[in-house]
């Protein structure tokens, strides 16, 4: 009697345990799904356990133990990959409350020179200062030296500048006085040859021909007229200076020498002279 009662609940504890077993898988992931995996736990199933030499004693075959049933396969849910949480960012660590309330050291104060390193000290900047003195002068001198030099070459190079002016007007005035000698040469060799009393009579034979008779010129006219030319005759002014004739006469003088304008030139250009007095006498 115990033995079919126990042979006939095998399989349903059996079955009752795969049961659990998969509950208990299925559990497991959802619980993997949610929070950090927990360590591998080991499954325990309860059975009841059977000695068969205990049911060989009973020398019954009604207690025999029924042949075992092959295994059926287990259902292998469909569990989800297993999912690795998301860990939070790595904070930094906090300082602690202790070290950052702890005060900076104090700096430690520098040693004093000793009176030996003082006196060195104020010997190598004395001697530096000294130095840069000497340096300044020196400077100062080179620059004076230099402003002395260019004075110099500039008062040489006036002098030298004057010098060559005055040699060049040195020479010009020569050059004129060798030039008004050599025409007074030649006028006075023109005036013996009797080329200038030629040319006096050509300016005069212009003027008279020139010359309109006003009805107060009495016979016996005799004036003399101071007229300036230019180079080539042309009359620039004229004015009667002595006339023994009126008013009328001396205006009537004028006129003609301006409309015998110009005069004739003479025949050597050394005879030329630029204010000139003609004697203006008709024939009556």
């Amino acid at each position: 009697m115990n033995e079919s009662v126990v042979a006939r609940w095998r399989p349903l504890g059996l079955s009752l345990a795969v049961h659990l077993g998969i509950v208990l898988l299925l559990g497991s992931g959802w619980w993997l799904m949610r929070s950090e995996p927990p360590a591998a736990q080991v499954l325990a199933i309860e059975a009841v356990v059977v000695d068969p030499q205990s049911l060989q004693a009973l020398g019954s075959p009604a207690f025999a133990p029924p042949a075992p049933a092959p295994p059926r396969p287990a259902a292998v849910p469909d569990t989800p990959p297993a999912v690795l949480p998301t860990l939070p960012p790595k904070l930094p660590p906090k300082a602690e409350p202790e070290a950052a309330a702890r005060p900076a050291p104090a700096p430690q104060p520098a040693a004093k020179p000793s009176a030996a390193e003082r006196a060195a000290a104020d010997a190598k900047r004395r001697e530096e200062q000294a130095q840069r003195k000497a340096d300044e002068q020196r400077r100062a001198e080179a620059k004076q030296q230099a402003a002395e030099r260019e004075k110099a070459d500039r008062a040489r190079l006036a002098e030298q500048q004057k010098a060559a002016e005055d040699a060049r007007l040195r020479a010009e005035r020569e050059a004129d006085l060798r030039r008004q000698l050599e025409a007074e040469e030649r006028g006075a060799a023109a005036r013996a040859s009797g080329q200038a009393a030629q040319w006096a009579a050509a300016i005069q034979g212009r003027i008279q021909r020139a010359w309109i008779r006003p009805a107060s010129a009495r016979a016996g006219l005799d004036c003399t007229v101071a007229v300036t030319q230019v180079p080539g005759g042309e009359v620039v002014a004229v004015r009667v200076l002595a006339c023994n004739g009126d008013d009328t006469v001396r205006q009537s003088i004028e006129a003609a020498v301006l409309r015998a304008s110009p005069l004739p030139v003479p025949p050597d250009p050394s005879l030329f002279e630029r204010n000139i007095e003609v004697r203006f006498k008709p024939n009556d």
